[in-house]
């Protein structure tokens, strides 16, 4: 990956530009659609995440209607065919814009492009070997903007915890990889299973269904874990076990590699990253691993409101870096967390049963104050699809989240606005809120609202409050 030295030019430039787009795209969408004569889904929508990919549904080899939910249709009945076969293709891509009108390093335009496309291989279909799922996923992401000052960051809000999981490091000039790779194989009836290759750790793991729409990154997992989890971008070879995957429990553990994450004292240097690499780190890694096992439980309450709750522990193994003085790094950084989704209310049991509904979801992480620059943090919110009877694919959501800094200056330090270090303790706290507009079957239009207060944290904290409007635009292609 690229990287430049910090320049003070402001990254504007792009912002009429990518108005003209986006007012382009909309009128193509608006009229392609009256063209096709394709509308809305007829279902709730389950809070679409343009990055975390996971293998399709049984549905989808099912008499699935590609001409109706896709843009380029069912290729002439080949997508269908393919589908007989065991051979599931998704291709899906996000417009992803922010502004950050207030606080932070800088005000201005960050945003970029994630390009995802997807084959999922049911076995049974393709061999007939039951219970087998390769699933094979790239990634390709460019950014909108240029570079900000301080750091040459081209994300300028300070953030610690993240403004877009959808965003790549912000260090980095673009992504094309071979973001997953692995092979699934269930047994007695999928009450056990085994897999096996490049993986993301954030689809089995902390994935709290009802807070997938939202951008800021912890609401994808706690922000404890900001340097340690293998996700996005930094997918990493794994072996992952299941057991009993009933309708009430199922255990999940997780064996990834934790090279990312890895730290060389003598040189300063960590990594190397794994999403650009294939398994070799994951065979000789010099013990950084990371290490995850998690209970699911799931319940329904009064009529058929489901819930579920997942309760998880993690490590990282073998020396890893700090945000702050320690220069010789920390060993074996540990965690745990709790996390929740209760459907509070929905128009009827159909509803329900869809994922729709309003609903209560959260998640709590905590660390060593000794060893991550995180101590603790909180999210909660409330999110709603399938409420509106003309519309049941458009979904609302709120959240809060709060993230404690350690009060260890060794551990963690803030950053100034010059780049200089600052004080460490403090809290980055955020607030969002989003609707999303599902224009057809094959695309929808989030946009959205974020505050974020003390960026970075520190105890005063050096950067002003980031106020930061955002949209993003959907396609299924």
């Amino acid at each position: 990956m690229e990287t430049q030295a910090p320049t003070h030019k402001r990254a504007t430039g792009h912002g009429p530009r990518l108005a003209l787009v986006v007012t382009l795209l909309f009128t193509v969408l608006s009229v392609s659609a009256r063209a096709q004569g394709t509308g809305t889904q007829d279902r709730p929508n389950q809070y679409p995440s343009p990055t975390v990919k996971v293998p399709v549904g049984k549905e989808v080899f099912n008499q699935y209607e590609f001409d109706k939910n896709k843009v380029t249709g069912a290729w002439g009945g080949f997508r269908s065919k393919l589908a007989d076969h065991g051979v599931a293709l998704q291709i899906q891509y996000a417009a992803v814009i922010m502004q950050n009108t207030h606080g932070g390093f800088d005000s201005g335009m960050v945003g970029g492009g994630p390009l995802g496309v997807t084959a999922t291989i049911d076995t049974e279909g393709l061999l007939g070997w039951k219970g087998g799922t390769l699933f094979v996923d790239w990634e390709f992401y460019n950014w909108y903007n240029q570079r900000y000052a301080p750091l040459g960051s081209y994300d300028p809000t300070g953030s610690y915890v993240g403004s877009n999981t959808n965003f790549i490091t912000a260090t980095d000039s673009m992504l094309n990889q071979i973001a997953q790779l692995y092979y699934r194989q269930s047994f007695l009836d999928d009450q056990l299973a085994l897999t096996f290759g490049k993986m993301d750790a954030n689809a089995p793991f902390l994935s709290v269904q009802a807070a997938g729409a939202f951008q800021n990154s912890i609401a994808m997992f706690t922000s404890t874990l900001n340097p340690f989890i293998p996700t996005y971008p930094n997918e990493s070879t794994a072996l992952m076990g299941e057991i009993g995957n009933t309708d009430s429990f199922s255990l999940k553990l997780g064996w990834f590699d934790g090279t990312s994450a890895a730290y060389d004292a003598a040189t300063g240097v960590t990594g190397p990253a794994t999403g650009p690499r294939g398994p070799s780190t994951f065979f000789h890694n010099d013990g950084h691993w990371w290490l995850v096992a998690q209970m699911d439980f799931a319940w329904v309450m009064g009529e058929g409101l489901p819930g579920t709750a997942s309760v998880g522990a993690w490590v990282q193994t073998g020396l890893t870096a700090t945000a702050g003085l320690d220069e010789a790094g920390v060993s074996d950084v540990p965690g745990w967390y709790i996390q929740w989704q209760q459907t509070l209310w929905a128009p009827n049991r159909k509803i329900a049963q869809d994922g729709g509904g309003l609903v209560f979801f959260g998640q709590f992480g905590w660390s060593d104050p000794d060893k991550n620059p995180v101590h603790w943090s909180l999210m909660t919110g409330l999110a709603a699809t399938g409420i509106l009877s003309n519309r049941p694919a458009d979904a609302i959501g709120v959240m809060f989240a709060y993230s404690k800094f350690t009060e260890n200056e060794g551990i963690y330090q803030s950053t100034l606005r010059d780049g200089s270090p600052g004080p460490s303790g403090g809290a980055e706290v955020s607030l969002e809120a989003y609707y999303i507009a599902q224009w057809t079957s094959w695309a929808y239009l989030q946009p959205g609202l974020m505050w974020i207060h003390n960026p970075g944290g520190g105890n005063p904290s050096p950067l002003k409050d980031d106020v930061l409007m955002y949209a993003v635009i959907g396609f299924d292609f």
